[in-house]
């Protein structure tokens, strides 16, 4: 028997923590189940992650990659009804890394010891989340698991080309300004130092604008170590207050109230959310577990507080409409149509509907925005450089109608 630290909600929904004594993370978190804990974190008493235990010192955690090509590789196979010992035997040879190959070894351990795939895969939750996993045994409860993995391939697929369209979005504008910042810095710190000489004969003929253009150019040349570590200790000490959760929170609501951008990240936030509430309940995922679930979806801690309530509003029967009444959805229309999908009966399929309204939103908001920001960013940089070059002549000029 191992003592395993247990942190989890109680039935009243209520975060509870504590110790129970079990043979393994699997028998610990069904032995919470029982006593009506639903478990968020298992630990052994050596604080060592559960999964990391089962793994058997395998700690590598999984890439989004390899979870994609399992669930991909898997879906095909049960589609043609081979046995999933069998199915997973195949994955193991084909399987691209060492890593892959270790975690299906782990499966076809569980499955020929008599273990369910979800039981078989509870070891491994940090890889794959909450959801997959509550899909899984939803799907080999129902008898239909090939549906429930084919499901989650395409959701992981969809989840990764929402990603990798926020990452490509945003990577020429930010290489735009590190160019820009970089380009003014070398203009400040070797190219206004050569006319420094010339400059200085003419005393205070100058214009002001080659003046302050000299003043900048000493301040970088002289004071970039203090520079630099000025914006060492501004980010080592924005990261300790982010890390704190009352910093975290202000941060986070301070993007999602950004003009533009703070609409882009709220409505794929939304849309991640939502998708994940419904397919939830798609699967006869009961709406308490979902939306708690759905909450870990949520990045962005603000939006999160404000998501939290609507979990005790459900379980003391209230009508779930009731709590997306808030500044989030003014003049959206969500609200509406989720009392009206209580009514019809039709949740699951609104939800979904609304995920997808929101990823289409946020597309459009962020191509607006990155519309406005290149130019945006290329004005700015000509402004300067044209400024700099300016007052460099301006000082030429001022030389020659001295002579």
């Amino acid at each position: 028997m191992i003592d395993f630290q247990y942190t989890g909600l109680a039935t009243d929904g209520k975060s509870c923590q504590g110790t129970v004594r079990a043979p393994t993370p699997e028998a610990a978190r069904l032995r919470l189940i029982g006593q009506g804990v639903t478990p968020i974190r298992i630990d052994t008493a050596s604080d060592a992650p559960a999964g990391e235990v089962a793994r058997g010192g395998g700690g590598a955690k999984l890439k989004r990659s390899e979870v994609l090509l399992f669930t991909r590789e898997m879906a095909h196979l049960k589609q043609a009804n081979m046995p999933l010992d069998r199915a997973l035997a195949l994955l193991k040879e084909t399987a691209a890394t060492e890593r892959l190959k270790h975690f299906i070894s782990a499966l076809e351990e569980g499955i020929r010891g008599g273990k369910s795939l979800y039981a078989s895969m509870l070891p491994f939750e940090r890889d794959f989340g909450k959801q997959y996993l509550v899909l899984i045994r939803a799907g080999e409860t129902s008898g239909s698991l090939n549906v429930v993995l084919k499901e989650l391939a395409l959701q992981l697929e969809t989840d990764d080309k929402l990603r990798n369209y926020v990452i490509s979005s945003m990577t020429y504008p930010i290489i735009l300004l590190v160019v820009s910042v970089l380009s003014v810095t070398l203009l400040l710190a070797f190219v206004v130092p050569q006319f420094r000489e010339i400059f200085d004969s003419m005393g205070e003929a100058l214009p002001y604008s080659t003046k302050l253009v000299i003043g900048l150019s000493d301040f970088v040349r002289f004071h970039w170590m203090a520079i630099l570590a000025g914006l060492a200790t501004l980010m080592f000490l924005l990261s300790r207050w982010s890390a704190t959760e009352s910093g975290r929170t202000r941060l986070h609501s301070m993007l999602i109230e950004m003009p533009l951008m703070g609409k882009v990240i709220k409505n794929l936030q939304f849309a991640v959310y939502f998708r994940t509430f419904g397919n939830l309940l798609q699967r006869g995922v009961p709406m308490v577990d979902a939306l708690r679930i759905a909450l870990d979806t949520l990045t962005n801690t603000a939006l999160r507080k404000d998501f939290e309530p609507l979990v005790g509003m459900v379980k003391a029967g209230k009508r779930l409409s009731a709590g997306f009444v808030s500044r989030h959805f003014d003049k959206t229309g969500t609200p509406q149509l989720i009392r009206v999908a209580e009514e019809t009966g039709q949740m699951d399929t609104t939800l979904l509907s609304l995920a997808d309204r929101y990823e289409d939103q946020g597309r459009r908001t962020m191509d607006r925005v990155l519309a406005i920001m290149e130019p945006l960013v290329i004005i700015l940089l000509g402004a300067l450089v044209a400024f700099i070059i300016v007052a460099i002549l301006g000082g030429v000029l001022s030389i020659n109608d001295t002579i």
